[in-house]
């Protein structure tokens, strides 16, 4: 029950880089740090300036927002129409850039939320932590909202429609590059969202950037780079086996994510929802 209701978090922490790959096709190996930086900013607010809680929580989405918007406009709209890899190496350098402010800032510390629950509570007769329980509920409503979203919303079938071919999208009239940076907005407030519910479910540290583009990108890998549901399912699952494996041997809980990136990688390079490319010469 642990496992499957902290895989809630992988998928939310997936749902970024999804967001983003479906959008301009950019994979934002900075995003884990994006959570990182969000998570200590929160602290910042709270600990160092005394901010209330509600207050502190609506400034670090507004951050979060601002940060995808930043890094979108500044970053990787001079990259657009470059090679692929360029822009990978672009998030790539962001990563770093944004681990070395942390370590300017904050340096090694650590930190727990004040407004974090103690202890363990009961559910279905289990006793979770209650961050993780958290994080699976904001997963299941975060995915439905989506669903709706990009359903019925005039914005969310724009969206689609970019994903799926940005010359058409131009023809129709659809302002591309608007949804790209509406993209990286969404993105940066779910970033905030999940510094929330990691740090209540372990706590806010230097590592926890790498821990979440570690855990995003095996569960994007899993379930499909440009699938919204294959991020929630593949979430679940690297939740589940993490902690079955960790139960029988705590090593295998550190290994497991890996073992499975690469299993996808050789069966399913593709995902279990994600869409096969086929590129005939």
């Amino acid at each position: 029950m642990q496992g499957f209701l902290v895989g809630g978090l992988y998928a939310l922490v997936a749902l970024g880089f999804v967001l983003i790959f479906k959008s301009s096709r950019v994979l934002n190996l900075a995003y884990g740090e994006m959570i990182a930086i969000l998570s200590y900013f929160l602290i910042f607010l709270l600990d160092s300036l005394e901010f209330p809680l509600g207050l502190a929580i609506f400034l670090m989405f507004v951050a979060g927002a601002g940060l995808g918007f930043l890094v979108e406009r500044s970053f990787i709209r001079p990259l657009v129409g470059q090679p692929f890899l360029a822009l990978l190496m672009m998030t790539l350098m962001l990563m770093f850039l944004f681990q070395g402010i942390i370590a300017l800032w904050k340096g090694g510390a650590s930190y727990a939320y004040p407004f974090a629950p103690r202890g363990m509570i009961e559910f279905w007769g289990v006793s979770v932590l209650p961050g993780a329980l958290w994080a699976f509920v904001a997963a299941i409503v975060i995915f439905l909202l989506l669903a709706f979203v990009f359903r019925y919303t005039k914005i969310g079938l724009a969206m689609r429609v970019v994903a799926a071919d940005h010359a058409v999208s131009q023809s129709l009239g659809i302002k591309v590059k608007r949804i790209f940076s509406l993209s990286w907005v969404i993105s940066g407030v779910f970033a905030a969202i999940c510094g929330i519910l990691a740090g209540l479910v372990w706590m806010v540290t230097r590592d926890m950037g790498l821990i979440g583009m570690g855990k995003g990108l095996v569960v994007v890998l899993l379930g499909g780079m440009n699938s919204i549901p294959g991020a929630l399912v593949g979430g679940l699952i690297l939740g589940l086996t993490e902690s079955l494996g960790g139960y029988y041997r705590p090593e295998l809980r550190e290994i497991i994510p890996w073992l499975l990136m690469l299993l996808i990688l050789i069966i399913r390079p593709w995902g279990m929802f994600g869409e096969r490319r086929i590129e005939r010469i």
